[in-house]
């Protein structure tokens, strides 16, 4: 089995981190020149899951450790690159000195809801960055199985981070949501309402929250703002692909005065005006917004047009409102 080592692993960590990362190394080694059963220079109970993980996608190409190409959230760690001979599906691991899995990144469907019972097994598993979630059109494979329901697995878990997407929806919002660890969710091109948003009412340690829904009619709304005005630490907020005005929705937010930091309504609609009275409840605000032409320009965008009020269609078309 040819290995793709990195030679500078002496960058990595403290002196007994790199005698940890030395035996794991040398264990992977010799058993893969033994012909047994190893694929993956990690903690044995690990190794064992992620290898069930790797063949459930069809990962069936030679893995690479410390890959000079993957995520910049990556680099300077111990990693390993796991692939599909063919298509486009990668799973990248972050681990630590002793063969932890830390991070999952990747792109594909890779992980079901069966997988992510595996992963209640992968103790100190603290993010999980997994594009393009779902079954490809006309694959066979079934969306339900990636609707993410069963990140309920990993309510009692370290994870703190999670972007993911498309097949997600609400019983995915559910069981995300009883994720107390959990600090920041992105949650992308998705299936999810504001009935699975409102399951994050109180979350006590959720810092970090965005949703787009690819514009699809009243699916994330002004209706899903109360819920997170009593996420008492949420200090980045991104709506995106959707319209929201402030009266009935983002005015809501005042409560968390002096802790929302940063707003985001990249590639959704929201009117200036708006945006200035938002502001205005939260000194030093940061506000991120897109021009009428960038939504217009953008496919995931531009369907705010069928469902925005005719104030905001004459601004998105226009440019200005009368």
């Amino acid at each position: 089995m040819k290995i793709a080592a990195n030679r500078n692993w002496r960058t990595y960590g403290t002196r007994n981190d790199r005698i940890a990362a030395i035996i794991c190394a040398t264990a992977f080694i010799g058993l893969a020149s033994s012909g047994r059963a190893a694929e993956l220079p990690l903690h044995a109970d690990d190794s064992k899951i992620i290898q069930q993980i790797a063949a459930a996608a069809g990962l069936d190409a030679e893995p690479e450790l410390n890959p000079k190409r993957g995520w910049p959230s990556l680099k300077g760690e111990l990693s390993v690159r796991l692939s599909a001979k063919e298509g486009k599906r990668v799973l990248l691991l972050g681990h630590d000195a002793a063969g932890r899995v830390t991070k999952l990144i990747g792109n594909g469907p890779l992980l079901t809801n069966q997988a992510f019972g595996l992963l209640t097994n992968l103790s100190e598993l603290r993010s999980i960055r997994i594009d393009h979630n779902t079954p490809a059109p006309g694959s066979g494979g079934d969306i339900e199985q990636y609707d993410d329901s069963g990140l309920a697995a990993l309510a009692d878990s370290k994870l703190e981070e999670i972007k993911i997407g498309h097949a997600f929806d609400d019983d995915g919002m559910a069981a995300l949501a009883r994720v107390k660890s959990l600090r920041s969710a992105t949650i992308g091109h998705s299936r999810a309402t504001d009935a699975g948003i409102a399951h994050f009412a109180k979350h006590p340690n959720l810092e970090e929250f965005h949703i787009s829904p690819q514009a699809r009619p009243n699916r994330v709304t002004n209706k899903c703002l109360p819920a997170l005005a009593t996420v008492p630490k949420l200090k980045r907020l991104g709506l995106h692909e959707t319209f929201v005005t402030y009266d009935g929705g983002l005015e809501h937010l005042k409560v968390l005065k002096g802790t929302l930091a940063f707003v985001s309504f990249k590639n959704g609609l929201v009117l200036p005006a708006d945006v200035e009275k938002l502001k205005t409840d939260h000194p030093g605000l940061e506000v991120e917004t897109s021009t009428p032409a960038e939504i217009l320009a953008a496919p995931n965008s531009r369907g705010v047009l069928r469902w925005a009020s005719p104030e905001a269609v004459q601004y998105l078309n226009s440019g200005s409102v009368k």
